[in-house]
């Protein structure tokens, strides 16, 4: 999680990177700002693109043992294989936007103000 709040890469998130972050979820943010933080969930190792391992990854983190890893193996490829629209095994944030652009990602990703 420090890795998707850490902007500068310097291993630890300091106030800055902290608000930053954390303004994607404002009712201000808008929508890029969260399809970026978003990807970032899923691109680990911050190369840019959603590996396939990548993508299984943080999907067995939200499932946990509610699925059998050659079940989420299945949905990952089958999700990689219609989000890849130039066919190269990873999904860019070009493709991850176009993949959740009927999704309304604004509103699940935004915090309630009080």
């Amino acid at each position: 999680m420090i890795a998707i709040f850490d902007e500068d890469g310097g291993g630890d998130v300091d106030f800055q990177e902290f608000v930053s972050g954390l303004s994607a979820f404002s009712s201000k943010g808008n929508k890029e700002e969260k399809l970026k933080f978003a990807f970032k969930v899923y691109d680990i190792d911050r190369d840019g693109f959603i590996s396939n391992g990548e993508l299984f990854i943080v999907l067995k983190m939200m499932v946990g043992s509610n699925l059998k890893d050659q079940q989420l193996q299945q949905i990952v490829d089958k999700t990689i294989m219609e989000a890849d629209l130039d066919r190269d095994g990873k999904i860019s944030f070009e493709e991850f936007t176009k993949m959740v652009e009927n999704t309304d990602v604004s509103m699940s990703m935004t915090l309630d103000q009080f």
